[in-house]
């Protein structure tokens, strides 16, 4: 069996890798370059961070930091949302799927500031 920190330093690993996948491969069309494998590895990366997102457990009692982890999880439901757009969307709109790309950055963003906020306040030792 894992130990706890094997666990998390897997999941850290799972998530920089989906997070440089999706990067990566969104912003080849700032730069022109049209790469049909592109968005395969775009949504392969949506899935792995979808995947590691699920695998996470907070076990705290601080009700402010489970809900940053169901909106971690539900901003990497939406990179999967932007991939499907971006597969199987219409050619009518071929950049409907960055809204979805960004309201999932937007809440991961903010989920990461907060996290980081809730845990060094956690840390703090009470007067």
């Amino acid at each position: 069996m894992l130990s706890e920190k094997r666990i998390q330093q897997a999941q850290y690993v799972m998530l920089s890798v989906a997070m440089l996948l999706i990067v990566g491969t969104a912003i080849l069309p700032l730069f022109n370059v049209y790469w049909a494998p592109a968005k395969w590895i775009y949504a392969f990366g949506a899935v792995l961070a979808l995947a590691e997102r699920l695998t996470e457990r907070y076990q705290g009692t601080n009700i402010r930091l489970r809900r940053l982890y169901r909106m971690a999880k539900f901003s990497a439901l939406l990179y999967c949302v932007s991939a499907y757009f971006l597969c199987f969307g219409s050619s009518e709109h071929p950049t409907e799927w960055l809204a979805f790309l960004m309201a999932g950055a937007v809440m991961q963003t903010y989920c990461m500031w907060v996290h980081d906020y809730e845990v060094k306040k956690e840390k703090k030792p009470k007067d």
